[in-house]
C-alpha cells in the first residue's frame, strides 16, 4: 500500500503504515520491545568498527544493547555484527518505544551447542562442549534483566548453520534440531507466533561438505513453520577466509534482516 493508512499486526505487535513508513501504535504500553540476536560467528560479526562512517556510529536514544556481560554500547568493540544496520531501522520503526536488543552468539557453534536439552557429550560431536549450554545462557540473560513476562519479545534474528554443515550426522539432524529450538523459544517466551528470522548458511570453503543439507533444512523450516522467514545471503561480501562477512557484508545483512521483518509486517 503506497498511500493512506493501514493497520497491520504481527503476533501481538500492531503498526500503522503511512506513506510507506513504519510507526508504532503501541507507544501507550510501558513494556519495552525486545529483539534477540543469536547464532554463531556471522552473528558475532567480523565487521570493523573503525571502517564505519560518522553517521553510522550513532546509537538511537530509545535503544539499549545487552550482551552476556551486561549493557554495552553498539560500538564498544573493535568488531560488530548485523546489529549496526538493523538497530537504527527498527528504532525508526518504533520511535516511541524503548527497544532492547539482546545478543548472545558464539563462533563455531552448532545446534548441538544451542539445544534446550543440552548434553555435553552431544555438543562435543561438534567440539562445542566447552562453550556450555548456549540456549540456557541466553534465557538466563533475559531473566537477569527481567525481560521474560515484563517485556514484549518482537523477534529472534538467527545467523547459524555452517558448523553443522561440517558433520554429516549433525547436518542430517538440522531440520529437527532447529524446529525444536524454535519451539523452545516460543514456549519459553510465551509467544506461539514469535517471529523467527534466519539467514541462509552460505560459506564457500570445501570443508562445509553438508552445506546443501543444512540449506535445504532451513528452506523446509521456512516453508513449513508459521512466522519463520529465511533471508538470502547470496552476494554478501566476505573476508578473505570466504566464510565471514566483512564490514559491507554485515551492514547489508542487517538491512536484509530488517527488510524481512518489514515483509512480515506487510504480509496478510
Amino acid at each position: 500500500m503506497l498511500f493512506g493508512l493501514q493497520i497491520v499486526r504481527v503476533g501481538t505487535l500492531a503498526f500503522v503504515l503511512w506513506l510507506g513508513a513504519w510507526s508504532s501504535v503501541g507507544a501507550q504500553t510501558e513494556k519495552p520491545l525486545v529483539f534477540i540476536l543469536a547464532g554463531q560467528s556471522n552473528m558475532v560479526g567480523q565487521g570493523v568498527t573503525a571502517e564505519l562512517t560518522a553517521d553510522q556510529l550513532i546509537t538511537p536514544p530509545n535503544v539499549t544493547y545487552l550482551m552476556e556481560t551486561g549493557e554495552t554500547g553498539l560500538f564498544d568493540r573493535a568488531r560488530f555484527g548485523p546489529e549496526v544496520s538493523l538497530v537504527p531501522r527498527l528504532a525508526q520503526a518504533w520511535p516511541d518505544r524503548e527497544l532492547i536488543f539482546v545478543k548472545h552468539a558464539v563462533g563455531g557453534t552448532s545446534l548441538l551447542a544451542w539445544a534446550q536439552e543440552w548434553d555435553a557429550a552431544r555438543a562435543e560431536l561438534t567440539r562445542n562442549a566447552e562453550v556450555g549450554p548456549l540456549y540456557s545462557q541466553l534465557i538466563a540473560i533475559l531473566d537477569r534483566h527481567e525481560l521474560r513476562g515484563d517485556a514484549e519479545i518482537g523477534a529472534v534474528f538467527w545467523m547459524q548453520g555452517e558448523s553443522d554443515a561440517r558433520y554429516p550426522e549433525v547436518a542430517a539432524e538440522y531440520f529437527d534440531n532447529l524446529t525444536t529450538l524454535i519451539a523452545a523459544f516460543r514456549d519459553d517466551l510465551q509467544n506461539t507466533e514469535l517471529l523467527f528470522v534466519m539467514g541462509r548458511a552460505n560459506p564457500s570453503p570445501e570443508r562445509y561438505t553438508e552445506l546443501p543439507v543444512v540449506q535445504r533444512a532451513q528452506q523446509r523450516i521456512a516453508d513449513d513453520l508459521a512466522a519463520v522467514r529465511l533471508i538470502d545471503t547470496e552476494g554478501l561480501s566476505k573476508r578473505e577466509d570466504g566464510v565471514h562477512y566483512d564490514t559491507a557484508g554485515l551492514l547489508e545483512l542487517g538491512r536484509r534482516f530488517a527488510a524481512a521483518l518489514a515483509a512480515e509486517i506487510h504480509s496478510p
